[in-house]
């Protein structure tokens, strides 16, 4: 049976009413008369419920009655009324404000009579008692003596004596049934108490207070021993599909208990120590599950090294944890959690919290890659004269580190060479021996930089080393050398070997000129800006990056060929190439090729204002064969404390170009440019 199928039953109302318009033969209306055709739909036992019908003429807002009828059987099948307005009002049941047998519905509905029309009119009889339940579980007569009983009252409390006087309304319920009240105006609670009496338990008692009584609300108290064991009017009806169900279940046997022999379960345990608990219930134990550091037990079915289990009957173990389970576990506060279920349903849930002696995993918040620093926290118990953490990186040789006890109660050790992209191994050592759980994190790789294997490439007016809407990172002085060819070109055709690309940067030295008026122009790529202004060119080096770690050096793959300088006063001989890496703490440098003054100076670098990090090789020997090479990146003393927001990096076949100087058959391939961690 659905829900709406069972409130309906709960539910009723009388119909009045005519299929149309027409007057029916049987009907006889005086003039000024209207009449209402009688179709009643009941189901076949609603003789045996008490149904009164009442009709008022309303007048001048004041009712005057003027049919009754105590029985459906005696409304006339037509019921001719002078025209006017009317109000029809219909009761099922008796009204009394506390019952087992019977439920109070009322309804109304105004309508009008016109002469000559038949009147279709509807009355809905809500439900107006409030429904009380008492349900009693199967397990509640197994498990308690005969006796036992539920009181429901119109108070806010319980009390036997005016409940015995009649002085509080109420019902006792004996079995599971159906009650029905009526609340007295004022009057918003009901309270309800059960007693009953375990043979073994004695006696139980249990009582709760239901606030906000509603009508037409069904209000279910269910009693049952375990905490998961889990009226009928006669009229068809329309329904209030708002009532209520309220339910209120209460649990009379224990549930499973944990507790520590010798000891309190609320404490702080130390894993050094063996320890002893009684777990015991009332019904067969069936479930039994312990979860440490993230792994869960099923200890009725197998337990793990170090831990033993009794059994003294389905209801009865007892479980012991020694110290040497807690070798496989991370050290720390650790929560060992216990759940037990019995056959009955009754269930616990209890975490028991352990100091437990060896390292703690490294979280993110323990480490920073840029300035390699880690700090390792340990718990030691008891009172060693030495505490160390050991590390070993990439299954290399340990190495141990002193820890220092903290104000929290942990040791911790400082590390100050952690590195990115390693996987590192760490343990607690105690009085020169090994404690606890061996653990091991591996760190991420170091940020590396965009299109630094110049695979990305798009053309505008001239080429561009970043791909169509990309973000640009890499730049080039191709603007400022357009009126004769490009300073840097993508090739297909030379790649190092070995490379999972298919294209290498190209940066070609070469005159540009337009209608015989130019400057020499230094094949580049650089991470930065650039703008002409007029013959001259302005860059700005330096791009935001995200550091992950500290790189230790700056690695690429070059091909070159130093031409004789050929091109401006600045210096002769052979042509030199450039290539540097410039970490700052956000400054940028602009070069403006017309002042001397804004030129990088190498050798300057170490007193440079903003520059934590640099390195840069330069020469005139020339490379025919594609060659790796290495920068070494040196970090600046007084600047050690600074964290690092942008990064220069520059290639250059003829490093005189800012005096636009050099040798216009000097060039350079590069690719494949990485930062090593």
């Amino acid at each position: 049976m659905t829900m709406k199928k069972l409130i309906m039953l709960l539910s009723a109302m009388l119909v009045l009413a005519s299929c149309s318009n027409d007057i029916d033969s049987t009907a006889e209306m005086a003039v000024g008369e209207g009449a209402m055709r009688l179709g009643v739909a009941l189901k076949a036992d609603a003789a045996s419920e008490d149904v009164v019908i009442k009709v008022y003429k309303v007048e001048a807002d004041e009712e005057k009655l003027i049919r009754r009828y105590d029985a459906v059987a005696d409304v006339p099948e037509y019921l001719a009324l002078l025209e006017g307005n009317y109000v029809a009002k219909v009761q099922v049941g008796k009204k009394q404000a506390v019952s087992f047998d019977d439920k109070y519905y009322y309804g109304q509905t105004d309508f009008a009579v016109e002469a000559g029309v038949v009147t279709h009119v509807t009355v809905d009889c809500k439900l107006q008692s409030t429904i009380v339940a008492v349900n009693y579980d199967a397990t509640v007569a197994e498990k308690l003596s005969e006796g036992y009983f539920t009181t429901v009252a119109i108070a806010d409390s319980y009390d036997a004596s005016l409940i015995a006087t009649g002085d509080i309304l109420s019902l006792t319920f004996a079995e599971s049934r159906e009650g029905y009240v009526m609340m007295p105006e004022g009057e918003t609670s009901l309270y309800w108490h059960f007693e009953g009496t375990h043979p073994v338990e004695g006696d139980i008692v249990k009582e709760g207070l239901i606030e906000n009584v509603k009508p037409a609300a069904k209000y279910t108290i269910t009693l049952k021993y375990s905490k998961d064991a889990p009226g009928n009017l006669v009229f068809e009806a329309t329904v209030d599909e708002t009532i209520e169900e309220y339910d209120d279940t209460m649990i009379f046997s224990p549930d499973p208990t944990i507790l520590g022999d010798g000891f309190d379960v609320g404490e702080v345990q130390l894993s050094t120590e063996s320890r002893k608990y009684n777990i015991a219930s009332l019904a067969a134990i069936n479930v039994m599950t312990m979860t440490v550091d993230g792994v869960e037990y099923n200890l009725l079915n197998s337990v793990p090294e170090g831990v033993t289990l009794a059994k003294s009957d389905d209801m009865t173990y007892s479980l012991v944890i020694s110290s040497s389970f807690f070798t496989t576990i991370s050290g720390g506060e650790q929560a060992v959690a216990f759940h037990i279920e019995d056959v009955d349903g009754g269930k616990m849930s209890k975490s028991v919290i352990y100091k437990v002696q060896g390292v703690l995993p490294l979280t993110a918040a323990d480490y920073d890659l840029w300035f390699g620093r880690a700090s390792f926290k340990a718990v030691a118990l008891g009172n060693p004269s030495s505490v160390k953490v050991a590390y070993s990186a990439n299954g290399g040789e340990w190495q141990t580190v002193d820890a220092v006890l903290t104000d929290d109660g942990n040791y911790v050790a400082e590390f100050n060479n952690f590195s990115a992209a390693t996987t590192y191994a760490y343990k607690l050592v105690v009085d020169n021996e090994d404690k606890g759980k061996n653990l091991s994190i591996a760190t991420a790789a170091g940020a590396e930089l965009p299109n630094g294997d110049m695979e990305r490439w798009h053309t505008a007016s001239w080429v561009l080393p970043y791909g169509q809407g990309d973000t640009p990172f890499w730049l080039t002085g191709n603007e400022g050398g357009n009126m004769v060819g490009a300073t840097l070109t993508q090739s297909s055709t030379d790649v190092r070997p070995g490379s999972a690309g298919k294209y290498s940067a190209h940066l070609k030295s070469q005159f540009a000129s337009l209608m015989g008026i130019g400057k020499f122009a230094a094949g580049n790529l650089f991470t930065g800006t650039f703008m002409l202004s007029g013959m001259d060119g302005i860059v700005t080096f330096g791009r935001d990056f995200e550091y992950t770690a500290k790189p230790k050096s700056l690695s690429f793959w070059m091909k070159n060929n130093e031409g004789t300088i050929d091109q401006g006063s600045h210096a002769s001989g052979t042509d030199i190439y450039t290539v540097m890496v410039i970490i700052t703490d956000g400054t940028t440098f602009s070069v403006n090729t017309k002042d001397e003054s804004s030129f990088i100076k190498l050798d300057k670098l170490a007193t440079t204002p903003g520059v934590i990090g640099y390195g840069y090789i330069t020469g005139s020997d020339s490379r025919a064969n594609w060659t790796e090479e290495t920068i070494n990146i040196t970090y600046r003393e007084d600047m050690k404390d600074q964290k690092p927001k942008k990064i220069v990096v520059s290639f250059t076949p003829s490093g005189y170009g800012d005096y636009f100087c050099g040798s216009t058959e000097s060039w350079m391939y590069v690719d494949d440019i990485v930062l090593n961690y």
